[in-house]
């Protein structure tokens, strides 16, 4: 396993100071957003390298659905990808819509894949409440439709929590995840892990029983903002003893 941060963790800091935070906490690779106003290629690549840190994925927001509009945000994904490529990154997370039939969402995905063509890029869904893939029996329908080979899933724990769920209960999933999230909910609302219902011990276990290889991405929310680097460093460190 590989233990990243995303800089969404950080959310009062540019992104240049994120990532440096993210070094500083002894994390082995970063998740980066992609907003219109992210740095070049070139200068993502100097703050990487400046804080010996690899691309863990890029987080590249809501997949779209069908209509000329989403012609336009899947050439955003399809930037994305390159970008990750580009950096030497393997994968890029999307969330489904809130709205639309399944079948919609498959089809976006394939068009996605078509555009993507021979770029190395895996394109992970993350399941979230209030979306069309809010559990394990949504996730198992998508999956039924026959996916591309190139998405997979993208666990998160406290996702999976406030929708009343176990995501220790991998088998429970269509396929084990290649992108993991260390987040955590409690009270009906995220907060940092450690502060809610998930053991984050059993879930080391459970990531290291199935053979679980990618990267495990600290996700901070709802943490107050004179703790979030101590946190970050925190549970770095607990993570290394997984």
């Amino acid at each position: 396993m590989r233990f990243a941060c995303s800089t969404a963790s950080f959310p009062e800091d540019r992104l240049e100071i994120a990532i440096a935070k993210t070094g500083w906490a002894g994390y082995d690779g970063v998740e980066l957003p992609f907003p219109a106003e992210l740095p070049t290629e070139d200068e993502l690549r100097y703050y990487l390298r400046a804080n010996e840190l690899e691309l863990a994925a890029i987080h590249a927001g809501v997949l779209p659905l069908g209509g000329e509009a989403a012609l336009a945000e899947l050439a955003r994904l399809g930037r994305s990808a390159a970008l990750t490529r580009a950096l030497d990154g393997a994968v890029i997370v999307v969330t489904a819509p809130a709205e639309g039939a399944l079948e919609a969402l498959l089809s976006s995905l394939r068009l996605l894949d078509r555009a993507l063509r021979d770029v190395a890029v895996d394109v992970c869904l993350a399941h979230r409440t209030g979306t069309l893939l809010p559990d394990p029996g949504a996730l198992a329908e998508l999956w039924s439709l026959r996916l591309p080979e190139r998405v997979g899933l993208a666990l998160d724990p406290g996702q999976a929590l406030l929708a009343g769920w176990d995501p220790l209960e991998l088998e429970a999933l269509p396929e084990l995840p290649r992108h993991v999230y260390l987040t955590d909910a409690a009270g009906g609302r995220p907060v940092p892990p450690g502060e809610g219902a998930l053991d984050l011990d059993c879930l080391g276990a459970a990531l290291r029983t199935n053979g679980y290889g990618g990267s495990v991405v600290l996700r901070l929310e709802n943490a107050d903002p004179w703790a979030v680097e101590p946190l970050a460093k925190e549970l770095r460190e607990l993570m290394g003893g997984w």
